[in-house]
């Protein structure tokens, strides 16, 4: 494999491998305790905004199923220019959200969530550049 294939795709399966991780927390994969510390969290996203947690479940999983398919658009060749302004879309969005309502610190996590959420905005938007073509050429343009 080259340098260039390397720098082509090795962003694409960053993006893919941080978004499916989080999927452990948003579905409750990895157990309880991770579903409990995802509910908690957009528990305080949804009263922030709303002003009450009604909307918990909804965005949660909802957030989760675009990641799994930002994720596989990502990982899927003919797709991944779709797949990377997807993941811009719901990254810039999580960005937006942990500075503004939730926080850069979640809990005990040292920020760890925001620095995943910069790392796929990131190489989703390297992702998103390299498919411009690809991208531009689905929406007709």
């Amino acid at each position: 494999m080259t340098l260039k294939n390397i720098i082509k795709y090795l962003p694409r399966f960053i993006a893919a491998i941080i978004l499916l991780e989080t999927l452990l927390f948003k579905f409750g994969i990895g157990g309880e305790a991770f579903l409990n510390e995802s509910k908690a969290l957009f528990t305080n996203l949804t009263i922030s905004i709303f002003g009450h947690g009604d909307f918990e479940a909804f965005f949660r999983v909802s957030t989760g199923v675009l990641e799994l398919i930002a994720s596989i658009l990502l990982l899927w060749p003919k797709h991944a220019g779709l797949g990377a302004l997807l993941g811009v879309i719901l990254m810039f969005g999580a960005t937006l959200s942990h500075l503004f309502f939730i926080g850069v610190i979640v809990g005990n996590d040292g920020g760890q969530l925001m620095v995943m959420a910069l790392i796929v905005l990131m190489c989703c938007t390297k992702v998103l550049l390299d498919e411009k073509p690809n991208v531009l050429a689905f929406f007709g343009k």
